[in-house]
């Protein structure tokens, strides 16, 4: 063996890296946890310098399962999407950094969010853009964007510490929403909103550049060969696609992680409502994704609160035994899965969840069901939409993330959506795309697709069965009919 490179996804919950051979063989991995904190409700912070600390300590624990690390040639990173930080002229943060979920800023973006600016950036108006969040912060702290030096998103703080450069991927930076998805380049009407100057904000690089070599210091801690390359990387959405091969358009990647994502290429910029357009790392193509936030984060909560305390929220396989023996559809439970608002197809900031048709003989596994079918049922709402707007319907579902260590919820995700699941529970797929990005840059492969045709693997194909596809087909009209019932009273109860 002649190459590898380290992969890096810096995720939500941890800093994950893996050492990743030309042929997709993972010669050693390790990850480091990240803390998110609270500090009131609806917020959603961690301090920048943690991003740093934990891919140190992942990529010095994952190297050490590597005897010659003269074979890595090169790094990449994939990372968690939306968030940023505004630091001062020495690099350090003025406050903390401003997370994906964070949902402070729902007065900014009935305020900003219009047609005009969702034709531009490509993401329709919803908390979850670092745009709204950044317009929420020159509204109640414009302190910190006045003295801000740079304000960066995860992948170009992560770069400049390893190479002394601001510079991120136009992939990376897209998901804030300053971008002009079409030109990827920042537009001027993107930044007045978002209170920011072209100066604050990192150079721009397509994903797969040459973004220098690691520093000499530290490529040195680490024990690797001086002139080892950084190479420009992605959000962890987009590299998961790379990981489970959606290379082109006609099948879709699903993300089953904190939150859930169905994402697809297509060709043309389509704006709409039923998805989000993101920079694809494949030129001529757009990335579509559906989104919403209320995933796993959902099921741990009900485990953690209403499951065995000694888990922690941790899976529970007596809840799941005994969910699993309760009958398609919660005999009679409908749950509307928005917990952390609501994104697509409704973009709603001041929606929350519901769960309707309680009766004396339900129990918590009838509930907990009850939450995985809901989660489902609005996923398939978002992929109805997705196949409508586009014209295209998707032939092949690739699903991963720990969602799908739940045999049940792949069971059901499978039945409610009426496909099969190609699953990959296990493995840290968004850092498999990273490593596909670096040994395309590095040669290795002679494009993207073919690199991840060649590292794509699945553990198994879940079937969906027919009798329960034709009993959630009877259900779903009464799940698409929760939210425009509950809109007006879910909103009376939070203002």
């Amino acid at each position: 063996m002649t190459t590898a490179v380290l992969a890096v996804d810096c995720s939500t919950t941890a800093v994950k890296a893996l050492v990743t051979a030309a042929d997709g063989t993972v010669l050693a991995s390790a990850s480091s946890p990240l803390e998110t904190r609270s500090p009131a409700p609806g917020r959603a912070e961690q301090d920048a310098p943690s991003w740093w600390t934990g891919l140190d300590e992942a990529v010095r624990a994952a190297l050490e399962g590597v005897p010659d690390r003269s074979v890595v040639r090169a790094l990449c990173i994939s990372h968690q999407r939306e968030s940023f930080v505004c630091l001062d002229a020495d690099g350090a943060p003025l406050a903390p950094a401003m997370l994906w979920l964070d949902g402070r800023a729902a007065e900014q973006v009935a305020r900003w969010g219009s047609e005009h600016v969702e034709r531009l950036c490509g993401k329709p108006a919803d908390i979850t853009p670092g745009l709204y969040k950044l317009a929420w912060l020159r509204d109640h702290d414009p302190e910190v964007l006045a003295r801000a030096h740079r304000v960066v998103d995860v992948h170009g703080y992560l770069v400049q510490r390893l190479t002394g450069r601001w510079v991120t991927s136009t992939a990376s930076m897209d998901p804030l929403a300053l971008l002009d998805v079409e030109t990827k380049d920042y537009h001027p009407d993107l930044l007045r909103i978002a209170g920011v100057r072209r100066d604050q904000l990192p150079d721009l690089a397509p994903v797969g550049a040459d973004l220098g070599e690691v520093l000499p210091e530290v490529a040195a801690a680490w024990g690797l060969s001086a002139g080892t390359r950084v190479v420009a990387g992605l959000g962890d959405g987009q590299a998961a696609g790379l990981g489970v091969g959606v290379t082109a358009p006609g099948n879709a990647y699903l993300v089953m992680g904190t939150a859930v994502v169905i994402g697809a290429q297509h060709e043309e910029y389509r704006p709409s409502r039923a998805y989000r357009t993101m920079v694809s790392a494949f030129p001529g193509q757009r990335t579509l994704e559906t989104f919403s936030s209320s995933g796993t984060f959902l099921s741990t909560w009900f485990r953690k609160e209403f499951g065995d305390a000694g888990l922690t929220g941790r899976p529970d396989p007596v809840l799941e035994a005994a969910a699993a023996a309760v009958p398609v559809g919660s005999e009679g439970l409908l749950t509307l899965p928005h917990w952390n608002a609501t994104q697509t197809p409704h973009w709603d900031a001041l929606s929350s969840g519901a769960i309707l048709g309680w009766r004396g003989f339900h129990t918590r596994a009838h509930m907990y069901r009850s939450l995985l079918e809901g989660i489902a049922f609005e996923l398939r709402t978002q992929l109805d939409g997705l196949e409508e707007a586009t014209g295209r319907r998707v032939a092949s579902i690739r699903a991963i993330g720990g969602g799908m260590r739940s045999p049940l919820w792949g069971q059901v995700l499978a039945d409610v959506l009426g496909r099969p699941l190609h699953k990959r529970a296990d493995g840290e797929i968004s850092a498999l795309g990273a490593a596909v990005v670096a040994l395309t840059t590095l040669g290795e492969h002679p494009d993207l697709a073919t690199a991840s045709q060649a590292l794509t693997s699945f553990e198994d194909v879940v079937e969906p069965v027919p009798a329960n596809v034709q009993r959630y087909e009877a259900l779903l009209p009464l799940y698409k009919s929760l939210y425009p019932s509950l809109r007006d009273v879910l909103h009376a109860l939070h203002v």
